[in-house]
């Protein structure tokens, strides 16, 4: 078990653990392998040209560890240049964010532009039925995002529609199209 937790990331310590187990789960093996030879070897109802002749177990040679390739000598120089790492980091990291942002920025919806007063000065007219729900959620919409939003209107019935919402923003413009 490595004695903190730099030594878990260390490569040698990797290879070094890989290479024990797989010894292990080989011996094992090679001892289970063994005894069923000796049991079969003993048994008379298998033929003699089925029983198979003990020979010593092969051991395969050890694993060599290859020389230290760019992940290595990566890891070496981060740890010999902390300081250099973590400003390089910082630069990267907050050069993303402000990418981020603002990209985020960019897709926010479009919103009205206000007076030094914070009154709204953008205005728009919506040509539409007030009665239709495609002219009510656009009016809406368009009210939210700091928009004065004028319905012309033809009528009392539609003009009190529009005045039924009960939004400052939203008004009703009366205007006469039959002659």
């Amino acid at each position: 078990m490595p004695s903190n937790d730099q030594d878990m990331f260390d490569i040698g310590y990797v290879q070094d653990s890989f290479n024990a187990l797989t010894e292990s789960i080989e011996a094992h093996f090679e001892s289970v392998a063994r005894s069923l030879q000796d049991t079969f070897r003993d048994t008379p109802w298998l033929p003699d040209s089925m029983k198979t002749i003990h020979k010593p177990p092969s051991r395969m040679p050890k694993a060599f560890r290859p020389p230290a390739g760019y992940f290595e000598a990566s890891r070496h120089w981060i740890s010999e240049h902390r300081a250099v790492t973590a400003a390089v980091i910082a630069f990267i990291g907050t050069g993303a964010f402000i990418v981020w942002r603002r990209r985020r920025s960019d897709r926010a919806k479009r919103r009205a532009k206000r007076a030094n007063n914070g009154a709204r000065t953008e205005v728009v007219v919506l040509v539409g039925s007030p009665h239709s729900p495609l002219t009510r959620s656009l009016s809406l919409d368009l009210e939210r995002r700091g928009f004065i939003v004028y319905i012309p209107v033809s009528s009392v019935s539609e003009e009190q529609t529009i005045q039924r919402e009960a939004r400052a923003d939203i008004k009703a413009l009366s205007l006469d199209i039959s002659s």
